[in-house]
Formats: C-alpha cells, sequence, structure tokens
C-alpha cells in the first residue's frame, strides 16, 4: 500500500512540475510572439448574460453561483460521451461518469443527486428550454447529444423558488447557434478505444429570417466491460423563426432509438481483485440493460423579453431487464412553462418583477414480471443485438397506471437601490399529485392509491457591487424534491401502487459568494461558501442477501453540508488559459436510525454515502495561430464511503476498506488541428484519457447488497476523430 501512494505521490509531482514547465515555456514564447504590448489581450468585465433565472440577467447581478461553459469548453477535442467531460471543471458538481450507457452518468451538484440508481436526480435539466427533468424529478439524458451543445449554464444550489422540484439546482443546456450561410454540412467520424464508433453530421444555414440546426448521429460501443456493449441513433433539430421584430418562435425536436445498451452491474472489492473488466454470470443471465425508443417535441413563443411561453410533449417506450424482474413502461409526458416579465421604476428603486407559472402531467403504463433470463447455454455466445429477444417472463407481478400533475405558480422581484445595492425576493408554491390504478386486479388486492406533494419555496438574495470588478452576494432559500414514481413503486414487500411511508425531502440553505475579475491580469474567480439542512433524506438501499438487485428508497432524519467552492482562470497571453476548480463538502447524517437485525442503530455523525468529500480539477490549455491546439487536464477525487454506516454493518467482520472508494488522480491529455483552406474547414484531434493508467472506480452504487458497491472505469484508452465543414 504505502508504495503505491507512493508511486501516486510521485506522478503527482510529476505531473505537476511538467504543467510548471509547460506554462512557463508558453507564456515565454507567447511574450516573445508579441512584443508590444499593445497587443496584448484587453480585458474589461463584460455583463455576461445568463437565462437560468428564466430571463436574461446580467450574471454579476445575479445571487447565486453560476458557471457558464461555451462552444468550445464542450466540444473542442471532446468524444461528447459523457457530461463529465465539460462539468469537470465546475467546482460543487461532481460526474460520476459510471462508462455504462444502460445507467448513465450520475451527476450531484454540493453532494445531492449521489443516491441516483439510473439517470440524474435533484436537478432541473433544461434544454433550449424544454425540460428534460420529469415531473416526478428524475431526469433522462438518453436525448441529450453534446455534439449539438453551444452553451451551458450551471446554477448551483436550491433553484425551487424558480423551477420547483429540484433541490440541489440547474443544469440550462442550448444548441450551439446556426451557420450564417443558407448551407453548412458538417459530417464527422469518431473511433477509439473499446470499439467506439461514432458518426455523426450536423447540417445548419440561415434562410430570411429563420434559421435551423440539425445533428444525425449514430454510436456503437462494444467492449468496455463484460456484457456493457451499446448501440443507438439520435436526431436532435432546432429551429429559430423571427415572426417579427419583437416576436420569436423557437421548435425543438428530439429522437432516439436505441436497440440495446447492456448494463454490466457493480463489483465488490474482491471481485474487482480478480478482474475490473468482468461482469457476473447471473447480471449476463438476466439481460440486464435497456432497450428504448424515445421522442420529444416543443416549441417557444417569445414576445420581446416581457413575454415567453413553452408548450412540449414526450413519448417513450422502455424494455428495462434488470436482476430479478422485466420492466416494461410506457411514457408520455408534457407541459406548459410561462414566464411574464416587467421592469420599472418605482421612486429611488428600479424593479424588475417577474410572474409565471408551470403545469406538467406524467402518464405511465408500468408491467413487472419475473425475470428467467436468457437460456444458460446463449449466456457469453448470444449478440447483443439478439440477447433481449431471448428473454424469458415469469409470473406478471405489478400491472399498473401512474400519473403525476404538477402545478407551480412562481414571483420573483428585483429592486435595484443605492445604485450598487440588489435585493432579490423570490417564490414558488408547487403541488404534485401522484396516482396508481392497479390493474392487476387477479391477486384478489386493489392497490390502487394515490398521494399528494405540496411545498412552498422562498428566496431572499442579496447582491453588493462596490466595484465594476466585484461582486458580493449572499442568499437564504429553500427546496424539496418529490420521490420519484420508480421510487414510490419500488417496494421492498413487492406490492403494486406507491409506498405510503417515503416523503419528499426538503431543503434549507445558506450562502456567501464572491465573484471577482481583475482586468490587469487577466484573471478571473468565483468563490462560494454555503450550509445547507436536509430533512428526510432520500437514501438508495438493497436488501442483504436477496437474489435481485433491485433498488429501494427510505427517508433518513437529517443531514446537513457545508462546503467550499473556489474557481479560477488565468489568460497571461491570448493563446494560453489556465484554470482551476476546487470544491469541500462535509455531508454528513445528524439524525438517521437504521433497524438491524439485533438493535437500532443511530448514524448520527456518519458521512452520507457516494459524496467526495474534497476534488480538484486543474487544465492548461495552449492554442496557437496556425490552428494547432492542446489541452491537459487533471483531476483529484478524495477517498469516500460507499453505506451508511461508513464500514461494516452491525455484527460484521469485513474488512472495512471494503466499505470506501479510494481516492484516485487522473490526467487527460487533447490535441487537435482545426483549419480552414477557402470556405472548407477541417478539425482533426487525438484524445487520451487516463493517460497514466490509474487504476480506479468511476462511481458507486450507494448501499449495494453484497458488497457491490464499485463501478470500474477504464484504464488508459483513446479516441480519434475528424470533421470537415462544407462549404
Amino acid at each position: 500500500m504505502k508504495n503505491s501512494v507512493d508511486e501516486m505521490k510521485r506522478r503527482t509531482l510529476l505531473f505537476l512540475s511538467l504543467l510548471s514547465a509547460t506554462l512557463t515555456v508558453f507564456a515565454q514564447e507567447a511574450q516573445r510572439s508579441q512584443p508590444d504590448s499593445s497587443r496584448a489581450p484587453q480585458y474589461e468585465l463584460q455583463s455576461v448574460l445568463v437565462t437560468a433565472t428564466r430571463e436574461a440577467r446580467p450574471k454579476v447581478r445575479v445571487p447565486y453561483a453560476i458557471s457558464v461553459l461555451g462552444h468550445n469548453d464542450i466540444q473542442r477535442g471532446e468524444a461528447a460521451l459523457s457530461l463529465e467531460e465539460a462539468l469537470a471543471a465546475i467546482p460543487g458538481v461532481v460526474v460520476n461518469n459510471r462508462y455504462n450507457l444502460a445507467q448513465g452518468d450520475r451527476i450531484s451538484m454540493r453532494g445531492l443527486g449521489s443516491r441516483s440508481a439510473f439517470g440524474v436526480r435533484g436537478l432541473k435539466i433544461m434544454l433550449d428550454g424544454i425540460p428534460l427533468t420529469m415531473p416526478d424529478g428524475q431526469s433522462q439524458l438518453n436525448n441529450l447529444d453534446l455534439n449539438s451543445i453551444g452553451r451551458i449554464e450551471i446554477l448551483r444550489g436550491p433553484s425551487s423558488a424558480l423551477y420547483g422540484n429540484a433541490a440541489a439546482g440547474l443544469i440550462n443546456l442550448q444548441t450551439q447557434a446556426a451557420a450564417d450561410a443558407p448551407l453548412r454540412v458538417q459530417p464527422q467520424f469518431l473511433t477509439g478505444s473499446n470499439g467506439l464508433r461514432k458518426w455523426q453530421t450536423k447540417l445548419s444555414g440561415a434562410i430570411g429570417k429563420h434559421n435551423y440546426f440539425v445533428n444525425v448521429s449514430k454510436l456503437d460501443l462494444d467492449d468496455l466491460r463484460e456484457h456493457s456493449a451499446a448501440r443507438f441513433a439520435s436526431i436532435n433539430a432546432i429551429g429559430r423563426h423571427e415572426i417579427s421584430p419583437q416576436l420569436k418562435l423557437t421548435t425543438v425536436f428530439n429522437y432516439y432509438d436505441s436497440p440495446y445498451l447492456l448494463n454490466p452491474s457493480s463489483l465488490s472489492q474482491t471481485e474487482l481483485a480478480n478482474s475490473t473488466t468482468a461482469t457476473r454470470f447471473f447480471i449476463k443471465q438476466q439481460a440486464a440493460g435497456k432497450k428504448l425508443w424515445q421522442g420529444q417535441a416543443g416549441a417557444t413563443l417569445k414576445y420581446g423579453e416581457a413575454f415567453a411561453v413553452t408548450l412540449y410533449g414526450l413519448s417513450r417506450e422502455l424494455l428495462n431487464p434488470i436482476p430479478g424482474r422485466i420492466i416494461e413502461l410506457d411514457r408520455s409526458s408534457g407541459g406548459v412553462r410561462s414566464v411574464f416579465g416587467k421592469r420599472f421604476g418605482l421612486g429611488n428603486f428600479g424593479v424588475r418583477w417577474l410572474l409565471g407559472a408551470d403545469y406538467e402531467m406524467q402518464s405511465d403504463a408500468r408491467r413487472e414480471f419475473v425475470n428467467n433470463g436468457i437460456p444458460r447455454e446463449q449466456v457469453g455466445i448470444v449478440e447483443a443485438s439478439k440477447m433481449l429477444a431471448l428473454l424469458q417472463y415469469g409470473p406478471k407481478l405489478i400491472d399498473q397506471k401512474e400519473k403525476v400533475f404538477g402545478l407551480g405558480p412562481f414571483t420573483e422581484i428585483e429592486l435595484a437601490f443605492r445604485s450598487n445595492w440588489i435585493a432579490t425576493f423570490g417564490a414558488r408554491y408547487d403541488r404534485y399529485k401522484f396516482e396508481a390504478t392497479d390493474r392487476l386486479l387477479e391477486d384478489g388486492v386493489d392497490a390502487s392509491g394515490a398521494r399528494t406533494m405540496a411545498q412552498f419555496s422562498p428566496m431572499l438574495g442579496l447582491t453588493f457591487r462596490p466595484s465594476n470588478a466585484l461582486a458580493i452576494y449572499a442568499n437564504y432559500a429553500t427546496a424539496f424534491q418529490t420521490p420519484t414514481t420508480t421510487e414510490l413503486s419500488n417496494q421492498p414487500t413487492a406490492e403494486g401502487g406507491f409506498n405510503p411511508d417515503l416523503q419528499p425531502e426538503t431543503l434549507r440553505s445558506f450562502e456567501l459568494g464572491v465573484k471577482g475579475l481583475w482586468p490587469e491580469k487577466h484573471f478571473e474567480w468565483d468563490v462560494a461558501l454555503y450550509a445547507m439542512n436536509l430533512e428526510h433524506m432520500l437514501i438508495p438501499y438493497q436488501i442483504q442477501n436477496a437474489s435481485s438487485d433491485e433498488i429501494f428508497f427510505r427517508n433518513a432524519g437529517a443531514a446537513r453540508n457545508r462546503g467550499v467552492e473556489l474557481s479560477c482562470e488565468w489568460r497571461p497571453a491570448s493563446q494560453l488559459r489556465a484554470a482551476l476548480a476546487y470544491t469541500f463538502m462535509n455531508f454528513e447524517f445528524t439524525d438517521f436510525v437504521i433497524e438491524t437485525a439485533n438493535a437500532r442503530t443511530q448514524l448520527a455523525g456518519n458521512k452520507v454515502p457516494g459524496v467526495p468529500p474534497q476534488h480538484l480539477f486543474a487544465s492548461l490549455l495552449y492554442e496557437h495561430t496556425s490552428g494547432v491546439y492542446a489541452e491537459l487536464e487533471a483531476q483529484w477525487n478524495a477517498e469516500y464511503f460507499t453505506n451508511d454506516f461508513n464500514g461494516p454493518p452491525p455484527g460484521s467482520n469485513v474488512t472495512r476498506s471494503n466499505f470506501s472508494n479510494a481516492g484516485y488522480r487522473t490526467v487527460d491529455l487533447r490535441l487537435g488541428l482545426s483549419r480552414s483552406f477557402k470556405k472548407i474547414g477541417f478539425d482533426f484531434f487525438l484524445g487520451v484519457n487516463n493517460l497514466f493508467d490509474e487504476r480506479y472506480n468511476g462511481s458507486i452504487v450507494p448501499n449495494a447488497q453484497a458488497n457491490r458497491f464499485f463501478e470500474p472505469a477504464p484504464e488508459r484508452n483513446w479516441y480519434v476523430g475528424g470533421s470537415v465543414t462544407l462549404p
């Protein structure tokens, strides 16, 4: 163990030395190439507008921690397979890349969301004004195409006063701008380790007062781990239309089709010691994975900066075999979002008033069966594309109709006074109704029922700008998140209907932050400190010694998180950029009693599992005027616990190290060349992830049975790609 730690330290020191030397050389070279100081980049404090607050506002006036990523931050030299590639640089945000397309990334913000069994929980995620988050709070990112995204705004901290069922914050994504020519075509191909192959073609252009952007893509991934193959095709399209100088219409369409996304599941420390790429026979025999189809469309009509209304709808069909069960889900969802804003003067005050309401609905037809798996003689032999057709259905367990209706009116008032003070007051009232209609009546039990959950969410914020280069803010906010329909339906008793004991979790938060810019040194920085108290926190768990890997949920009494977020960016020359982001979190239970076989155990003082207490990100980017670019990124995640007990449960003699995910360091490298010849553009790039071949687990499953917490990340891997832009 000591040798391993020494080796990691040696690698870290080597990387830091390399980073320092490279930075020095590039800075000296950049200075030599610009002997006239007047040619150096000139930096001014500019009002970066953000729309995450439901109306375009200057970032420096907003009493929230908000980060903004541009087109190059998201797409430059990236494989665009995981949000981790873009969000790693954002403090307070941890993207656990599960390297499992069936489950998707686990995204947590200030520790919230780390409990998600699949998809994203605790966050509101928007794409071009349309929610990717369902009314019950679950976000599915299957139709999110990172190769189409031109901008991401991240609001860190409670956002229920504006968005309702979202305790952790908001990720607001916007499709990239269309070309200014009638037609521009950009085909791209990507290949790499683990059988990665990705094809895509972008079509965009502007015709009169209308412009469009379309991206068609297809992906194949074969052998990241045993039983991890994936295939999907997608179409993402957006049209922007100027009906009049004041009236604008935006239309959005997304299509996603996947014949298979296989799920290799998690492993224990003992299993990892044997192989980091193996998958249990039981998982393969159960054909764990997904087959799904999804279509989503919407339209936003906007009148100036005063009024906007969005209408959207979604249809989704899912086949999801998991160990023990086969789940079939047909979903339709949709809603209406509206907002009205007005600015006026009131005595010595400048007033901005926001008023709006959201209505959303979700209708699921859920059927669940005993999973008898595929024939044993086909395990490890049948092709991934044919596996799900061999599934053997057992008796039906659940057949029910689930509906969710949500209504949330909200308002926000901003008062500007004394030229440099801004006060913000906001509030929202949400009411969600969950209904379950049992259609499996031959068992003699009608498990139909309904749950109503309501919450009032106020916020207060204050911003002080002592100068044009500095903004200090503070806010107090409350937030909540309901259990999802899946969490309500998954009951250890295997009954239909909804769990009557599961409650929404609620949150109170206080935050203090500073945003600053040092123009003479081309240095920008952001610091946020916060304290959050949670009640009825939703915690995932599995039943020990069960034949199923199904995940259930229970409420903890209370928990709290104290954290610090720091980010900075320095541009010593126009061709060079260095960035640093640091996150500290102390997330622990303050009241959580668990009944074990022998006694009741109080877990107050234990750390919340799945939340790394520290995360550090550093990057160095060099862009030459010739089109050559190189970027080096390094991350460090501290060790964190995998279960509520922070070690072996009472009565267990399993070694403590089996219940924590070891800290790890990774370094990624990207190289590329982007050039244009006449009207034709070329972009070639190469990426190497995990440059020093670190052995680590990218994610964990909290409270997993049989101590199978760990989801291993791949060893050193690479990808190479290129695109051509015509004309």
